[in-house]
């Protein structure tokens, strides 16, 4: 029988997930189907219920359901405790876990750079940024800062992991020493209307320093042009994306695609992101 897999969200027509999984089924010859489907946190537990009877052997969970589907798990895994983005659905329930991290570090590792001894800034204050801060922190990061436009969102992260927090516009007096600095926000993404209103502040970054925006249509963010003008590594949001989708596939198949299965879904990805 052909196992259903799918991402759900609202909104959800822009997902690329299917791409990614298809593209794997078929390289793998597993007799799958991947799908999108609009879920609301109201349709949630209708959706649910409707699992057994669409043979759903397993789903990704996109924005605004990581936490809402927390009260529906049978296990949470603690990495994903604050958020899940891939559910194994087992006879005794439902399997919550968090690829995001997994696949962010990946990436990041792929591009050449690392958490371990870093001096880390962290631009945002929301789920994904705790995920990564305490990640960074578990792996050794020398020292975090997290600076957001709202920067008591920034606190409450912050306190957890015994980490700097600030305003985004003091960002320039953590950027002396900074290693890595990664953009969580939506600034600078396709169709928000929305960016940085001055990026001057990168001029205080050492030659050393790599730049990572979680953004990845555009592929090359106002943020990512001008650190490259600069002359400083960038990373884009693309690699996490791909990564966190594979680390899905793992649990799912027990099977961890490599690179060749990312180059090819890099490609197929920046091809499809190109017709938008």
């Amino acid at each position: 029988m052909r196992k259903n897999y799918c991402v759900i969200g609202s909104p959800i027509a822009h997902s690329l997930s299917p791409a990614i999984h298809n593209m794997l089924y078929a390289r793998y010859g597993l007799e799958c189907t991947y799908g999108r489907e609009l879920v609301t946190p109201g349709t949630l537990a209708s959706f649910i219920e409707s699992i057994p009877a669409r043979h759903i052997s397993g789903f990704n969970i996109t924005m605004p359901l990581k936490r809402e589907i927390l009260p529906h798990l049978h296990y949470i895994s603690p990495e994903a405790c604050d958020g899940v983005n891939t559910v194994v659905v087992r006879p005794e329930g439902l399997y919550g876990y968090s690829t995001d991290a997994q696949g962010f570090l990946t990436a990041l590792r792929s591009a050449g750079s690392d958490y371990k001894d870093a001096n880390i800034v962290f631009i945002g204050a929301g789920a994904v940024t705790k995920l990564l801060a305490c990640d960074a922190n578990e792996k050794g990061a020398k020292s975090i800062a997290i600076v957001n436009r709202t920067p008591e969102k920034a606190q409450k992260i912050a306190r957890h992991i015994n980490a700097a927090h600030d305003h985004l516009a003091n960002i320039g007096q953590y950027l002396q020493h900074c290693d890595l600095l990664v953009n969580t926000t939506p600034l600078g993404m396709s169709g928000t209307g929305s960016d940085f209103e001055d990026l001057s502040f990168l001029e205080r970054l050492p030659s050393r320093a790599a730049v990572c925006d979680l953004i990845y249509s555009p592929a090359q963010t106002a943020l990512l042009r001008s650190a490259q003008a600069r002359g400083l590594k960038t990373m884009n949001g693309l690699g996490m994306l791909i990564w966190q989708a594979f680390f899905s596939f793992e649990k799912w198949f027990r099977i961890l695609p490599d690179q060749t299965d990312y180059d090819a879904a890099a490609q197929e990805l920046t091809r499809l992101l190109g017709q938008k």
